[in-house]
C-alpha cells in the first residue's frame, strides 16, 4: 500500500504505535499544519500509509541478489548450515537462494527471523512475503511475534514495520491465525491485531464486527487503531457506518476525525452519514471540519445538495486547511453535481489564496475551468517544493490529461541539468525529478483514482 505524500510530510515521530520494550512509548502522527506538537498516539496509519516498506528495502533485497549470482547452487542443508555458523554476507546469501526453494524453504526462513544479524532478518521478512500465502500457519504468528519485538532498522525501515507488511502479503490466508488470536487478546495484543487486519486491506472484511465491538470499548488508542483499520478495509466495512456515525460526535476530537477518514476511504456506502458529515464541517473543531469536508468528497456525488452547499460555504473558512479540503472535495465531484461552486472558489481564491494553489486551480478545472492556470500551479508549486507532495498527488489523479504538465516539467529537467546551479535550482531540479520519478511508479503500479 502507497503512503500518501501528505501525510509524510506530516509524520513528526515514527515508533511502534503500541508501548513496548522497544520504546516504551507510543507513536505519534500529527498535521503538522494544524498542530504543531504530537498529538495523537495511533496505530493504523504507521503501517496503512507505509507502503514504501518493500521499496524502500530494494537496495538491501538487490544486494543479496546480485551476491548470490555466479554462485554454486545451494541446497536446502547448505542454507541451514550457512545460517548457523556463517557470516553476514554467507547468510544473506543463503536467505536470497532459499527464496527460490518455494514452499520448503518457508520453515528455514522462519528460523532466520531470529538471525542475530538486522540485515538478515529483514532479508528473510522479505522472502517469506514473496513466498506467501505458503504456509500462513506458521509464518503468520511467527512474524506477530517478530513485529511486536524487532525494533531494528535496515535500510532506514524498521523491521516491525516490515513484518506488518508482509503479513498483508498473506491476504485472507492469514485471517484464521489473527482471529485465532484475537479470541484470548489482552488489549495491547489487540491494538497490534489492529495493525495486522490493516495490512489486509479489503481481506480483512469478516474482522469488521470485532472492530466494531473495540470502537464501542472505552479504550482510547484502540478505537482509533480499529478506525484506522476499517480505513483500509474500504468499502467492504460499510456495516462499521453506524458506529461511525456516533465516533463523529464523540468527546475525544481525535476519534472524531479519524471516523471521518473512515467513513470517506468507505465511500458510497456511507451516504447514511452524510447529515452528520455536514454537521461536523459547520460545528467540529478545524481539524475535523477539514476531514468531513474530504470525507464528503470521496463519498461522491449522491451526497446530496445541501452537502454541496456546506462545502461551497467552507471554501471561504478562515482555516486554511479547512478551505483547501473544501475545495478539493468540491472537484472531486465534478462539474455535474459541483459545477455551481466553481464561481465560488474563484471568489475566495482571488480574496484570500488557497494554499497550494494548484489545489484551487485544480477544482476549478475540474469545475469546467481553464487548463493553463492549473499547469502553471502544478508546475509551480513542484518546483517550490513547500507543496510539491500535494502538487504531484492532484498530477497522479489527471491520467493523460497531466501529459502537457509532465513535458513540460521534463523539459524543466533537463535544461536545469545541463548548466550549473545555484543551491535554490538544485532544489527545483530535485523537486521535480521526485515528481517525475513518483508519476513514472504511479504508471508502472496502474491507474490513480481522481
Amino acid at each position: 500500500m502507497n503512503i500518501s505524500p501528505r501525510l509524510r510530510a506530516h509524520v513528526v515521530t515514527i515508533s511502534p504505535p503500541w508501548a513496548n520494550s522497544l520504546t516504551g512509548k507510543s507513536g505519534f502522527l500529527c498535521d503538522a499544519r494544524l498542530w504543531m506538537r504530537p498529538l495523537l498516539p495511533v496505530a493504523i496509519l504507521a503501517l496503512s500509509f507505509w507502503g514504501f516498506g518493500y521499496a524502500t528495502l530494494a537496495r538491501a533485497e538487490g544486494a543479496a541478489s546480485s551476491a548470490a549470482a555466479g554462485q554454486a547452487a545451494l541446497s536446502l542443508e547448505d542454507c541451514q548450515r550457512i545460517l548457523a555458523d556463517g557470516d553476514e554476507a554467507s547468510r544473506l546469501k543463503a536467505v536470497a537462494a532459499l527464496e527460490s526453494m518455494g514452499e520448503e524453504a518457508v520453515p528455514v526462513l522462519l528460523a532466520a527471523l531470529d538471525d542475530s544479524h538486522d540485515a538478515v532478518r529483514a532479508r528473510a521478512i522479505v522472502a517469506v512475503g514473496k513466498l506467501a500465502p505458503a504456509r500462513a500457519d506458521i509464518a503468520v504468528p511467527k512474524l506477530l511475534e517478530l513485529a511486536q519485538k524487532d525494533g531494528a532498522q535496515v535500510d532506514e525501515l524498521p523491521n516491525w514495520i516490515l513484518a506488518f507488511q508482509t503479513i498483508g502479503k498473506f491476504g485472507a490466508s492469514a485471517l484464521p491465525t489473527l482471529d485465532e488470536q484475537w479470541e484470548s487478546a489482552s488489549p495491547e495484543k489487540k491494538a497490534v491485531l489492529c495493525v495486522a487486519y490493516s495490512e489486509l486491506g479489503p481481506a480483512a472484511a469478516p474482522a469488521v464486527p470485532r472492530l466494531v465491538e473495540l470502537i464501542e470499548e472505552d479504550n482510547l488508542v484502540n478505537r482509533r487503531q480499529a478506525v484506522g483499520a476499517l480505513m483500509a478495509i474500504g468499502p467492504a466495512a460499510a456495516p462499521a457506518v453506524p458506529v461511525l456515525r456516533k465516533a463523529l460526535y464523540h468527546e475525544d476530537f481525535h476519534t472524531q476525525y479519524w471516523a471521518c477518514r473512515a467513513l470517506g476511504a468507505i465511500g458510497e456506502p456511507a451516504l447514511p452519514a452524510v447529515p452528520d458529515l455536514i454537521d461536523r464541517l459547520k460545528n467540529g473543531a478545524a481539524s475535523v471540519k477539514r476531514n468531513a469536508a474530504a470525507a464528503l468528497g470521496k463519498i461522491g456525488p449522491k451526497i446530496g445538495p445541501e452537502a454541496i452547499q456546506a462545502l461551497t460555504e467552507a471554501v471561504d473558512d478562515v482555516v486554511q486547511p479547512v478551505r483547501e479540503q473544501a475545495v478539493l472535495a468540491l472537484g472531486r465531484l465534478g462539474p455535474e453535481a459541483a459545477g455551481s461552486a466553481r464561481e465560488a472558489i474563484e471568489k475566495s481564491h482571488a480574496r484570500r489564496p488557497i494554499y497550494p494553489a494548484s489545489a484551487a486551480c485544480w477544482a476549478i478545472w475540474r469545475l469546467g475551468g481553464p487548463f493553463e492556470p492549473l499547469k502553471n500551479s502544478l508546475i509551480s508549486d513542484i518546483r517550490g517544493g513547500i507543496y510539491r507532495d500535494e502538487a504531484t498527488e492532484i498530477l497522479l489523479t489527471m491520467g493523460h490529461d497531466a501529459e502537457p504538465v509532465i513535458q513540460e516539467l521534463e523539459v524543466l529537467a533537463r535544461s536545469l541539468a545541463e548548466k550549473k546551479l545555484a543551491p535554490l535550482e538544485e532544489e527545483e531540479l530535485a523537486n521535480i525529478q521526485q515528481t517525475l520519478a513518483e508519476v513514472r511508479a504511479a504508471r508502472q503500479s496502474g491507474p490513480q483514482r481522481p
